[in-house]
């Protein structure tokens, strides 16, 4: 008997499951100079804020593993962060323990769980955008390849992981579309 079987892959790093949760491995968090609201960091005298996250900060061991088991919300929270008294209301999936360095990147499996979440992916709100805490120091200075900036973040620790429509960080940092 000659039989011809044909499988269905996946090409890219977005998939279904049989539940219908959304699977992804995503850019989520990058090193190098982003813009802050300087009313975002205490400083109204600067109405923006360059502040560099250099790679020793953000691929250090403490930073990396704050990004795992971090839950997922749609857009930030309005009171900043997740914890045990608001999951429930504000989790929409989260990320898993297999975090890498992709260059100049942190790369993170992550799980959609939420249908409302789901169809906002589907409807093109794809970028994403870490809630954290860090000190900020305010030290100017030149990065390596020559980016000015006004502050420098250490001490980052990772809270959630918000899907928005845009990214500080940049369109780099998004969920791929499904293949």
């Amino acid at each position: 008997m000659h039989a011809t079987f044909t499988d269905r892959i996946t090409v890219g790093s977005t998939r279904r499951t049989a539940d219908g949760y959304l699977v992804a491995d995503a850019k989520v968090a990058r090193t190098g100079v982003q813009e802050y609201l300087g009313s975002e960091l205490g400083r109204p005298d600067m109405p923006v804020v360059r502040v560099y996250r250099p790679a020793d900060e953000v691929f250090s061991d403490s930073t990396l593993r704050s990004f795992a088991h971090r839950p997922m919300t749609l857009e930030h929270p309005i009171q900043g962060h997740v914890d045990a008294s608001n999951w429930k209301d504000l989790a929409i999936g989260h990320t898993g323990a297999e975090v890498v360095r992709d260059g100049e990147f942190v790369r993170v499996p992550l799980v959609l769980m939420d249908a409302a979440a789901i169809t906002a992916y589907e409807s093109g709100k794809r970028q994403l955008s870490m809630g954290y805490t860090a000190e900020v120091h305010f030290e100017a200075g030149t990065t390596p390849d020559g980016q000015h900036y006004d502050a420098v973040q250490r001490k980052i620790a990772n809270n959630h992981l918000a899907m928005v429509d845009t990214a500080r960080g940049g369109p780099q940092l998004h969920i791929d579309s499904a293949p």
